[in-house]
């Protein structure tokens, strides 16, 4: 039996899902929230939600995560990189936060900008001079496909939130890399996987 005063802020953080995504009422209740996040206590702990190009989590295993502004929960992040070098022109990256109400995508960008001429004592010279930056895609609509049956959600700022028949087919999962595909603003589709080591992680989340 969970005790009263661990489980009242669970039980708040599950309310407030509903007023957030009110789809989400109907796949997953309040007591099922409360009973994931009182799972999680032995987890690695991450302290926030957001996603970023640089940041520094353990990936492809499920952690607790304890947010300032969204509460305790639990999730599994997963990274995939595109394009060879991570920093080759045009490379991209995709991160994804996956936790019981919703995915979380960003897609990154990563180039470089030469400059190659400078000066000194009057003369000049050629010297290639890279300039690493990276830009961010939205993401409209994400595409999965979990043994034969393809799920389509359309998001809003990169979030999708997650039905409990998808939450069902992600926890029996088979054990290997996941095909997605991502729209991105303006049509364009970007096509990645998600490593067999999240995939073996939605059984804990899900």
């Amino acid at each position: 039996m969970m005790k009263l005063p661990q489980t009242i802020p669970v039980l708040l953080f599950g309310a407030s899902l509903a007023v957030i995504f009110p789809q989400i009422c109907a796949a997953f209740s309040v007591q099922e929230v409360a009973i994931v996040a009182q799972a999680s206590s032995d987890l690695p702990t991450v302290k926030s939600a957001g996603l970023s190009p640089d940041m520094d989590v353990p990936w492809s295993k499920a952690v607790r995560i304890v947010d300032p502004f969204e509460g305790e929960f639990v999730g599994v992040f997963d990274r995939n990189s595109l394009g060879g070098r991570l920093y080759r022109e045009g490379s991209k990256e995709v991160i994804s936060l996956w936790t019981p109400s919703s995915i979380r995508v960003l897609v990154t960008v990563n180039s470089d900008e030469a400059r190659s001429s400078f000066y000194t004592a009057g003369l000049g010279y050629t010297r290639p001079d890279y300039f690493r930056f990276t830009t961010t895609k939205k993401v409209n609509k994400l595409l999965l496909k979990v043994r034969k049956k393809v799920f389509q959600l359309d998001g809003s700022a990169g979030t999708f939130a997650i039905s409990k028949e998808l939450a069902t087919a992600l926890k029996n999962a088979p054990d290997e890399n996941l095909d997605i595909r991502l729209v991105l603003e303006g049509g364009q589709t970007v096509d990645s996987e998600i490593g067999k080591g999240t995939v073996k992680a939605w059984r804990t989340i899900y």
